[in-house]
């Protein structure tokens, strides 16, 4: 199975970069941007940890109409004589083998063979093949101008199905499992890191939600009913014309709920409602619906029965009924002594409601909303920030930049002491004075790595205030909706437009 893909580099490639960077063989410096990012990608694919056939101890790394050795200065030779050095530098593809399915020298080989057929008579490329990952993989990094007649590589769809097409076809010869039907839609990078991580995404927490409320519904309008209850609104459910969408109360677009998979388009859920036990769904129904009533009519009122609302409970002092109910945990927790401390209380009740501190009710709370659990993996995060401002005194916002900026201000002074260590170490011929020196510099390093995780921590307290106030508010929301659900006001009325759906 030959996974495929090509891109362009440019004079700033940013991750692959930071990733690929390799200094082993020469000094980037007398270089300008355009030759260091064509030296970083070629040193990218020829990084001998991730090369290096273990069996034979050699580099799988080779040159197509170039020297592997000297390849960076014959490109920019090239481009130099049709004098086209500025834009696209190279071209960066590899070809991506199923598990266990090729050795590394085969791997090599094939897409030795794909380069060749693909751009060899006219491009100057270097083809390295990887091991370092769960797949055996090739990387091609070809010179962006041809070095028969100058032009530039003109990238497009059609190249990319050639090239899709060169390594299905090489691989099928040589036997090997091709797919069949790609998939017209790549998953988005930061979706499919997150899947790596073994975070869940928002479309996991939407799957979710769907799976709960079909469990909980014997109706459509049940369906949306337990939609709703946990934090999402479901448009056009019932419209045989346009798509149904599935959003948040912070999400500016739609996700159409066929995006989400096969099992989850409206006929989907209406045959999987329809196809339950019936016996089991009426239990989860009598469940669901007890656990709701004891919530609105017992819980909520017994704790804060001095909260002022109308006999129907329909309408109710929100700023003093949250007041009370997030003031008072954050109160007992600290004393009451930083509850006018606008970061700490922010983060505190942020905690509060994803469900990391001590809850304030005996038995489990209301459904947390899906902004809340989106926070979920930034729980250690978040408890760093609050020992940083309790620590610190950071009350305010002010005193966080103040912080930021005497931080960075010290952190440059570090340095610059620093940089004198080094140079002692560098004239020291005693080998005593030189330990203690090495031993002070050590000191240094870490005193300054400490301070450049504060730092983060500050700055991510300052980035992260409208993020976190907007998902505060979904949170009050979504708790209004359930503990006062007369009070709602036209929630059945979608409030973005299903245009922008996605």
């Amino acid at each position: 199975m030959a996974v495929t893909r090509i891109w362009p580099i440019k004079g700033h490639i940013g991750a692959v970069i930071t990733y690929a960077a390799d200094k082993r063989k020469t000094d980037e410096a007398r270089y300008s941007d355009g030759e260091r990012a064509l030296l970083r990608s070629i040193h990218y694919a020829e990084d001998e940890n991730k090369t290096m056939l273990q069996s034979e101890q050699k580099l799988l790394v080779e040159g197509i109409n170039c020297d592997p050795d000297c390849a960076v200065q014959q490109m920019t030779d090239t481009k130099e004589l049709y004098g086209k050095t500025g834009g696209i530098v190279a071209y960066h593809a590899y070809v991506s083998f199923k598990p266990d399915e090729v050795t590394a020298q085969q791997a090599q080989e094939i897409g030795m063979e794909i380069a060749r057929e693909m751009w060899g008579k006219d491009y100057e490329m270097i083809v390295a093949t990887h091991q370092n990952a769960r797949c055996m993989h090739c990387h091609i990094v070809i010179n962006s101008v041809s070095m028969t007649d100058g032009k530039k590589m003109n990238e497009n769809k059609a190249m990319y199905n050639r090239f899709r097409e060169t390594a299905d076809r090489i691989c099928f010869e040589r036997g090997l499992s091709v797919i069949a039907h790609p998939k017209k839609k790549r998953v988005p990078y930061n979706v499919y890191m997150a899947q790596q991580k073994g975070i869940k995404t928002k479309y996991d927490y939407m799957k979710a939600a769907i799976d709960f409320a079909i469990r909980h519904s014997p109706d459509d309008r049940r369906f949306l009913q337990v939609m709703r209850d946990q934090g999402y609104f479901i448009s056009n459910f019932g419209s045989p014309e346009r798509y149904a969408t599935i959003r948040s109360r912070t999400d500016e677009h739609g996700v159409r709920l066929a995006n989400l998979g096969a099992d989850y388009t409206p006929e989907a859920i209406r045959n999987r409602i329809r196809m339950q036990d019936r016996y089991e769904l009426n239990g989860n129904i009598m469940g669901y619906n007890h656990y709701k009533r004891y919530f609105v009519n017992n819980v909520y009122v017994y704790r804060y029965k001095d909260i002022e609302f109308e006999e129907s409970r329909r309408t109710y002092r929100s700023e003093e009924a949250f007041a009370k109910m997030a003031g008072s945990c954050v109160q007992g927790m600290l004393g009451g002594v930083i509850i006018g401390a606008p970061v700490i209380s922010l983060l505190l009740l942020a905690l509060l409601f994803v469900g990391a501190l001590i809850e304030v009710h005996d038995c489990n709370p209301h459904p947390m909303s899906p902004e809340m659990k989106m926070l979920r993996p930034k729980i250690t995060f978040m408890q760093e920030q609050i020992d940083l401002a309790v620590n610190e005194k950071l009350y305010n916002y002010a005193d966080v930049e103040r912080f930021i900026a005497d931080t960075s201000l010290k952190m440059e002074q570090l340095k610059f002491e620093r940089s004198k260590v080094y140079n002692r170490i560098r004239g020291s011929k005693d080998p005593a004075k030189l330990a203690e020196l090495i031993k002070q510099r050590d000191a240094m390093t870490k005193e300054l790595a400490g301070l450049r995780a504060k730092l983060k921590l500050a700055q991510r307290i300052i980035d992260d205030q409208p993020m976190l106030l907007g998902k505060v508010e979904a949170e009050k929301e979504q708790m209004r909706e359930w503990y006062f659900p007369q009070r709602t006001l036209e929630q059945n009325k979608d409030r973005h437009r299903d245009d922008g759906a996605r």
